[in-house]
C-alpha cells in the first residue's frame, strides 16, 4: 500500500511529545516517517507525558502499533511499554465483542425491517480498521429513519438496552434529538447506542441533506443496512470534527483526524470531489474545506487542488493551535467556554418559539420531571423527590456560579 509522506510544516513549534503523537496519527508508516519518529525518541523525551497525552488524544493504541511494528521498543522504558501493551490487549478483546454487538444489531434491525446506516467509528470498523483494534469507541452511532422510532425502541429493548431520562422535559428531548441524537440506549455489558435521525443536526437544511443521504446510500444485502456514499460519510466526518474544534466544552481527539486521513487515503480516487464545491449550505461548506485543507497541510492527504484553493475562514489555524487549545486552555478561556455553555443551555434561542414555549422551557430546566430527578440524583425513596425538586435549581445555579469563578 502506498503511504503518503508526512508533512513537516510547522509542527516543530510543539513539544517533541506532541510531535511524536501527530506523526503516529495514521495506520501506516514509511521510511521517512520512521526516521522522524526515531529522531523524536531521543533521550529527554518524557514518556510519562507521551502516554498521558496519547490517551487524552485517543491515539495511545496507534502509538503502540507503530512502536511494535517498526521495532522501536528499545526507545521506550519497559514500564510504559507494558502499559501500552496491556491497553492494546484489552482493546483487542473489546474489538471482538464490539463486532459481535454490531452484528447482533444488524440482524435484529433486519428482522424488524428497520433501515439503518452505521456511521463514524462503527462504519470505519468495517471499512478502515477491519483488522486493526486501534480505534477507541465509547458508543455505536447509527443513522435511522425517524418513522422507525417505535420499532427501534422495541428491538433494542428486547436486546436488553434501556433509555434513561436524559432531559428535563419532552421539549428538551426533542431539541437534543434535532441537534445531536436520540436519547442513548444503555446496556450494562455492551457499548452505548446512539441513534441519529439527521446527519447534519443543528445546521439549516439538515433534513434536506439527510434525505439526499438516504437517496445516495447503497444497500448492503441481505441486511436492511445501507452504506453512506463516500462523499456523504467524508462530509459527515469533516463536519463532526469541525463542530468539536469550534464548539466550547466539546472535546477533540486526534483519531478523528486519522479517520478522515485514512478514508481519503483509501477512497481518494473514488470520491467525487466536485460534490463538496456544490454544497449549498455555506457553513457546512466552509467547515468541510477547512478540515480537508488542514488534513492535507498536516498529513499531506491526496486531495485535488481545486479543493485546496477554496476559501475558508480558518486558514491560519494549525494542528499545533488546535491541540494546544484542546489540552491547555487558559483560565480565561475555560471560564469563557463555561459561560458560553450555560448561555446556550439557559437561553437557548429559537426564533419559532412562542413566549409560552420559552417559559415552559425555563420552568422545566429548573423544575424537571420526576423521572429525570430520580435518574440524575439516583433517588431510591419516592418521598424524597419533592425535596430534590426544591434543591435542584439551587444546585444548578450554585454549580454554574462555581464553574464560572473557579
Amino acid at each position: 500500500m502506498k503511504v503518503f509522506p508526512f508533512s513537516k510544516q510547522k509542527i516543530t513549534e510543539l513539544p517533541v511529545e506532541i510531535q511524536l503523537l501527530i506523526i503516529c496519527t495514521r495506520l501506516d508508516t514509511n521510511a521517512d516517517i520512521l526516521s522522524q519518529m526515531e529522531a523524536l525518541m531521543l533521550p529527554g523525551i518524557q514518556w510519562s507525558q507521551v502516554l498521558s497525552l496519547s490517551k487524552q488524544l485517543g491515539i495511545h493504541l496507534l502509538l503502540y502499533k507503530h512502536i511494535t511494528n517498526q521495532h522501536l521498543k528499545h526507545y521506550i522504558p519497559d514500564e510504559y511499554y507494558q502499559i501500552l501493551q496491556k491497553d492494546y490487549q484489552r482493546q483487542a478483546l473489546q474489538f471482538l465483542y464490539l463486532k459481535r454487538q454490531i452484528q447482533e444489531i444488524k440482524e435484529s434491525f433486519t428482522r424488524e425491517k428497520v433501515d439503518f446506516c452505521l456511521i463514524k467509528g462503527a462504519e470505519l470498523l468495517e471499512t478502515i480498521y477491519t483488522n486493526e483494534p486501534v480505534r477507541s469507541m465509547s458508543d455505536i452511532d447509527i443513522l435511522c429513519r425517524s418513522d422507525d422510532i417505535t420499532s427501534i425502541q422495541k428491538t433494542l429493548s428486547l436486546l436488553g438496552y434501556t433509555q434513561k431520562p436524559m432531559h428535563q422535559s419532552q421539549l428538551m428531548e426533542t431539541l437534543a434529538t434535532q441537534q445531536k441524537h436520540f436519547p442513548p440506549f444503555f446496556h450494562e455489558k455492551r457499548h452505548t447506542i446512539e441513534i441519529h435521525f439527521n446527519l447534519f443536526s443543528g445546521l439549516s437544511m439538515d433534513e434536506t441533506y439527510t434525505q439526499d443521504v438516504w437517496m445516495t446510500a447503497v444497500k448492503d444485502q441481505p441486511y436492511t443496512q445501507y452504506h453512506l456514499s463516500k462523499e456523504h460519510h467524508l462530509l459527515y466526518m469533516c463536519n463532526h470534527l469541525a463542530y468539536h474544534i469550534f464548539s466550547p466544552r466539546e472535546g477533540m481527539v486526534l483519531y478523528w483526524f486519522c479517520d478522515i486521513f485514512q478514508w481519503i487515503h483509501k477512497y481518494h480516487d473514488q470520491i467525487d470531489w466536485y460534490f463538496f464545491t456544490r454544497l449549498s449550505n455555506n457553513k457546512l461548506k466552509k467547515r468541510t474545506f477547512f478540515i480537508l485543507q488542514l488534513i492535507h497541510k498536516e498529513w499531506n492527504a491526496p486531495i485535488p487542488s481545486h479543493i485546496l484553493t477554496q476559501k475558508n475562514d480558518q486558514n491560519d489555524l494549525t494542528i499545533a493551535t488546535i491541540i494546544s487549545n484542546s489540552i491547555g486552555e487558559s483560565d480565561y478561556q475555560k471560564k469563557r467556554n463555561v459561560f458560553h455553555y450555560y448561555q446556550q443551555i439557559w437561553f437557548n434561542k429559537h426564533s419559532d418559539w412562542s413566549f409560552k414555549t420559552r417559559l415552559g422551557y425555563w420552568f422545566r430546566l429548573f423544575y424537571p420531571k420526576s423521572d429525570f430527578l430520580k435518574e440524575r440524583y439516583q433517588i431510591k425513596k419516592p418521598f424524597l423527590t419533592p425535596l430534590y425538586k426544591f434543591f435542584h435549581p439551587i444546585v444548578m445555579i450554585a454549580r454554574a456560579f462555581r464553574r464560572m469563578i473557579g
